[in-house]
């Protein structure tokens, strides 16, 4: 394949994503294939303060070098809810993800890898580990930061993979000491306008014909940051309803160093949508819940009740 190979992620570029598309690029290097890594759009504030703290160079434009021929392979993607409109999904020759919720029928030439682990960088960083592929510093850190990121620090969804990976991966670059702590301190600290943090993480569906916006925060002092926020939160999440669209719409915001969720609905069809899935109990708008689930966790959970 002489042509050039756009390896991407969706278009919010979170750590995982990223990740993904810098070291399988590099894979595929290695092995002979004309490939690039890169991204629509800028990084996630979390992928970026990874990137800065490891030298990482950043990834090229894919809207500079896409065309209608451009063949694409999509990581920690699965869906053609999320990725760039500039994608042909007939171009799209391979997927690896690892969500169980995906539209992989809708992309008739890919050879798809689906597999239910922590962190699509695990599935990535096996394919360097099985075949005795040499990894750059950079691509090992990146991907370690990326598995870190996904499991939230092995405390949320976690297989024996995704910790053999790490492993292996610590012996090819060794993560700096508190750098973790430091990265989710980073990921707590906004820069930016609430909205726009909120926006940089937040998916788009269509379950059973209804448009549906699930936002997620991983946050240090959750219940501060609630507290503090709540009603900026709900403005937003009212302002965001209205712009996309959305039938239904809520908040997730994850305390990744006490491992709870907390939950914020604006209207009472989410509400009574969700809190029998999540076994929770709204009271004015918001619920929490003992232990972490990821959004990844929650979206075919609603997908499945909502189709029944």
């Amino acid at each position: 394949m002489n042509e050039k190979v756009i390896v991407t992620c969706y278009t919010r570029n979170d750590l995982d994503g990223t990740a993904c598309a810098y070291a399988y690029a590099e894979f595929l290097q290695k092995k002979g294939t004309n490939s690039v890594g890169a991204i629509f759009g800028k990084p996630h504030r979390e992928a970026q303060f990874v990137m800065d703290s490891f030298k990482i160079k950043k990834l090229s434009d894919a809207n500079k070098i896409i065309n209608r021929n451009t063949k694409i392979i999509l990581v920690d993607a699965s869906d053609v809810y999320g990725i760039s409109p500039k994608i042909n999904t007939k171009n799209v020759i391979e997927i690896i993800d690892h969500r169980k919720f995906n539209t992989v029928e809708n992309f008739p030439n890919a050879k798809t890898q689906i597999e239910l682990v922590g962190a699509a960088a695990t599935l990535i960083a096996e394919k360097f580990y099985s075949e005795k592929i040499s990894m750059s510093k950079e691509s090992a850190l990146f991907l370690m930061s990326a598995i870190i990121s996904n499991t939230i620090n092995f405390k949320g969804i976690v297989t024996e993979k995704d910790k053999k990976m790490y492993m292996w991966l610590d012996r090819q670059a060794k993560m700096p000491k508190k750098f973790v702590h430091k990265m989710f301190l980073h990921k707590s600290t906004f820069n930016k306008p609430l909205k726009q943090i909120i926006e940089d993480d937040f998916s788009d569906l269509v379950l059973n014909e209804k448009n549906f916006g699930i936002a997620q925060l991983e946050i240090v002092n959750a219940d501060k940051f609630m507290k503090d926020n709540i009603i900026e939160i709900r403005k937003i999440l009212w302002e965001i309803k209205k712009e996309r669209s959305q039938d239904l719409i809520f908040l997730t915001c994850i305390d990744i160093e006490k491992g709870f969720n907390i939950f914020v609905t604006i209207d009472k069809e989410t509400e009574n949508l969700i809190a029998p899935i999540l076994n929770v109990k709204f009271v004015n708008g918001t619920a929490k819940r003992k232990g972490i689930i990821m959004r990844k966790q929650i979206t075919p959970m609603i997908k499945e009740r909502m189709i029944k």
